[in-house]
């Protein structure tokens, strides 16, 4: 008997200001792939940017930089109610899984860029990290195992 297909993926006990957190080092992420990305443009970083950092710019900035802003929306209401944890819900696709995925190990390969020095953007904290993978191993087992939500450790 296989896992019950899931149609909502539900986060619960999620930090609302851990998560304001990773979305603010996101932003910052973007702000400076947004500029490696105008330098590419024009010539500028071309030969001082590895391809793969030019890549990663392209992927999380164009293609996923989009997809959270109703999520934050959520979180942001939460701060200003001052609750220090909600529960999110949001549609189990196999599209979501693999996003989430990819994004994971994008933004994980954004931390070596940060840490190696090819970024200005310093890497994500630790806690951070954690919430990400936490984060990715809820959406993804929910949708492709039919797992039980755990609330966030902490």
């Amino acid at each position: 008997m296989g896992a019950e297909q899931v149609t909502v993926v539900r986060l619960v006990g999620v930090p609302v200001q851990l998560y304001l957190r990773a979305a603010r080092h996101r932003a910052d992420l973007a702000r400076e792939f947004a500029l490696i990305s105008f330098g590419d443009e024009t010539g500028v970083t071309t030969n001082s940017v590895p391809a793969r950092l030019l890549a990663l710019v392209d992927e999380l900035h164009n293609r996923y930089g989009r997809q959270s802003s109703g999520i934050r929306g959520q979180f942001e209401e939460a701060a200003e109610r001052g609750q220090e944890a909600i529960e999110v819900e949001l549609p189990a696709s196999e599209l979501a899984a693999d996003m989430t995925e990819r994004v994971t190990t994008l933004l994980d390969e954004a931390d070596e860029f940060c840490r190696s020095g090819q970024l200005l953007t310093l890497e994500a904290p630790p806690d951070v990290v954690v919430w990400r993978h936490w984060w990715r191993d809820q959406v993804v087992g929910q949708i492709r195992h039919g797992a039980t939500p755990t609330p966030f450790p902490g």
